[in-house]
């Protein structure tokens, strides 16, 4: 039992390097094949195979300067939709999306705060995601997993706000309450 627990250590520990090897070997494929197209050689030659990794790098790291400067280019539009059409992991792609984006601050609709709820003598953690009136929408996620939890309508007398950034509010949820 213990090598096959060390076995699925050292998996996990090599899982990075290898979707990294993966994503590089698919993008060295993709301009391998327009290599092939365009040029009606083959990448048999040391130096051909040099310049597809180096344009194939190049792409990598274009797609993440324009990641980073958040603009929405052709490429990850297509992903996405394509993504979302995928069932079951269409709905995990867009909730873990909103997740790195409420962590990074570039979530289109961040939450308006964080609050404490009181629901029969105990406090409640959550998040303001709408006022109406008198009444505030708080969503108060479970712990671990913050992608289910409760919608509650609190009226603002039953609600005391918390003096942490949603961020916080966020580590605090994911790390059960120790940060």
């Amino acid at each position: 039992m213990g090598i096959i627990r060390l076995f699925g250590k050292g998996i996990l520990a090599l899982l990075p390097l290898i979707i990294l090897i993966w994503i590089i070997n698919f993008v060295f494929g993709i301009v391998k094949g327009l290599w092939q197209i365009v040029f009606n050689t083959t990448s048999n030659n040391i130096i051909v195979t040099t310049i597809i990794l180096i344009v194939s790098v190049l792409i990598i790291i274009f797609i993440g300067y324009q990641f980073e400067k958040k603009q929405r280019n052709l490429f990850m539009g297509i992903f996405e939709f394509v993504v979302s059409k995928i069932p079951m992991f269409g709905s995990i792609y867009h909730v873990l999306k909103d997740m790195v984006g409420m962590f990074t601050g570039n979530a289109k609709e961040a939450y308006l705060g964080v609050a404490y709820v009181d629901l029969v003598g105990t406090r409640l953690m959550g998040f303001i995601t709408k006022q109406e009136g008198d009444y505030y929408w708080v969503f108060v996620p479970t712990t671990p997993n913050p992608t289910s939890g409760f919608l509650l309508s609190v009226h603002k007398d039953q609600l005391v706000h918390a003096d942490i950034t949603v961020s916080d509010g966020l580590k605090k949820l994911l790390s059960l309450g120790m940060k």
